[in-house]
């Protein structure tokens, strides 16, 4: 896994840049991508059900994504609905520049976890390297999404 490229590829990303699917544009995915990290690491709390249905679903989730989607963007579905909790359309007139840095330095906060598991509010105790290969598919996903992360 090379943060370093998907850092790389957030400085390609221009606010206008269109997305090769779906609706959200580039300050959106920005957003959406750091709410997914907040989750992760229990910056964001959760209630209760979504826990439940978290923790079931991240199960399944980690095992299609290594199993069936072989971690590659190329093979993940594209325009499945988020959970509330990620959704950014509510959102008007977010800052790009601001979703941009706090991207980036919560990819670097992610890299520089050394822990052996991680306990999150989604997934239960996850080991550190699935927790970072999770991390950096769905960056890379949503990066390739606006056609700034080459595979």
């Amino acid at each position: 896994m090379n943060y370093t490229k998907l850092i790389d590829s957030i400085h390609l990303l221009k606010q206008d840049s269109p997305p090769k699917w779906g609706i959200m544009n580039s300050s959106m995915m920005l957003k959406h991508c750091s709410a997914f990290i907040d989750v992760y690491l229990n910056k964001t709390k959760l209630n209760p059900l979504i826990f439940i249905v978290g923790f079931v679903f991240g199960i399944f989730h980690r095992l299609y994504l290594k199993y069936i989607v072989r971690y590659n963007v190329k093979n993940y579905i594209k325009n499945l609905p988020t959970l509330k909790v990620f959704n950014t359309y509510r959102y008007e007139n977010i800052d790009f520049e601001f979703e941009k840095n706090k991207l980036i330095s919560d990819l670097k906060e992610v890299e520089s976890i050394n822990k052996e598991y991680l306990f999150n509010n989604f997934h239960g105790i996850v080991p550190n390297k699935s927790f970072k290969k999770v991390v950096y598919f769905h960056t890379s996903y949503h990066l390739y999404q606006f056609d700034v992360y080459k595979t």
